[in-house]
């Protein structure tokens, strides 16, 4: 029996694109990196199309060097959230930093979007190359081996909290008055380096 194999193909929704002057075109909306209906549009005809995902990048630094997309733009959960919202069934993937956000903050947001997309979440994982990054949340910004052992860890305890609760733990029994099986409760006690 042989293997079928298949593409995956994923559209990335790159606001006024990915070039210092693109948003310049006189077919181009100039505010495409913060105006829903464009992002809605975009999701939507990739959506028709028969994309498996659209994906909504991110970085943590800009200066007046940076692209015009990347000055002025939606941030990913938020962003891919509302398209969950007038789409059904393609997939919302999004770039967020293990080197500047915590764990279980990360976990309730990709869950919420999981809720609120039946399933079609999905993480972009990166550690933030960039040392301005740093200085926009007042820490010293780690050296690469450090980032990815941050990394490593930090999808452990991610996931770990996404195991927490057994996908069958709310029942929410209205007549005897339990929310929860406290056995498919598991508390995670993680204990590491970071």
């Amino acid at each position: 029996m042989t293997h079928q194999r298949q593409l995956k193909l994923g559209a990335i929704i790159h606001g006024v694109g990915g070039n210092m002057g693109t948003w310049r075109h006189p077919e181009i909306l100039s505010d495409a990196s913060v105006n829903f209906g464009f992002y809605k549009q975009q999701a939507q005809k990739a959506e028709e199309g028969k994309f498996d995902l659209v994906f909504i990048a991110d970085g943590l630094y800009i200066n007046e060097k940076s692209l015009p997309h990347f000055l002025n733009r939606f941030e990913p959960l938020t962003i891919l959230s509302a398209l969950a919202s007038v789409t059904s069934h393609i997939g919302l993937v999004g770039t967020l930093s293990t080197s500047y956000s915590e764990p279980f903050t990360v976990a309730r947001q990709f869950a919420s979007l999981d809720h609120i997309s039946s399933g079609r979440a999905g993480w972009n994982v990166v550690t933030s190359p960039l040392e301005g990054s740093a200085l926009n949340y007042g820490k010293e910004h780690p050296t690469h081996d450090k980032r990815y052992r941050i990394a490593e860890e930090f999808l452990e305890v991610t996931k770990g909290l996404w195991d927490s609760w057994e996908d069958d733990a709310f029942i929410r029994n209205k007549e005897t008055g339990q929310f929860f099986e406290e056995k498919k409760l598991h508390r995670l006690h993680h204990k590491g380096e970071f």
